[in-house]
């Protein structure tokens, strides 16, 4: 047997391990608290209107200009992040289910080769355009603290909630309250 057939099935499980041991604050609710009300996104209110200057996959700039109009999800992720592995189908599932009624959805990258975010994209069949942020700029600068962190726009392009940390993007409490921002 090839050496690293089963090193996969093993690093996952260490870094769901890992993943599980990190603290985010917010990310989990109070002991007894309502689900629904956990899952909630945060309010955001960055100092400024943020900017984004990403990749697509073949190299052509995108920034939050290409989906004016729209309301908008972008998910910071990282394939070596396993709460992001965990959220990454329901919340694309989500957005699938968003898109006929005019909801725009990011897969945005934080600091990976192209070639190994194409191999994920398509391993997973992600719906909505998989943009790269080779620099990693754009967590902090959108007050993100870890991956993954969601940060949804209204139409206008306006900043109105973020989500810190994995969601369990099936809630419908949190469905409802992305469609009052649309």
């Amino acid at each position: 047997m090839h050496a690293a057939a089963g090193a996969w099935p093993r690093r996952r499980l260490l870094l769901q391990a890992a993943g599980a041991c990190l603290w985010v604050p917010g990310a989990a609710g109070a002991a007894g608290a309502d689900e629904d009300t956990r899952l909630d996104p945060w309010p955001w209110r960055p100092p400024g209107q943020p900017v984004l200057h990403a990749r697509t996959l073949e190299g052509q700039p995108r920034t939050l200009a290409d989906f004016a109009g729209r309301p908008l999800i972008v998910n910071l992720w990282a394939s070596w992040c396993a709460p992001c592995l965990d959220e990454m189908p329901a919340l694309d599932a989500l957005a699938r289910e968003l898109a006929p009624q005019g909801w725009a959805f990011i897969a945005l990258n934080h600091g990976e080769m192209p070639e190994r975010v194409r191999r994920f994209a398509q391993e997973l069949g992600l719906a909505g355009p998989v943009l790269l942020d080779r620099e990693q700029a754009t967590l902090p600068a959108w007050g993100g603290r870890s991956l993954p962190a969601t940060f949804i726009f209204d139409a206008q392009g306006r900043p109105r909630r973020r989500a810190q940390g994995a969601r369990d993007w099936r809630s419908p409490a949190l469905r409802s309250a992305l469609l009052a921002l649309g």
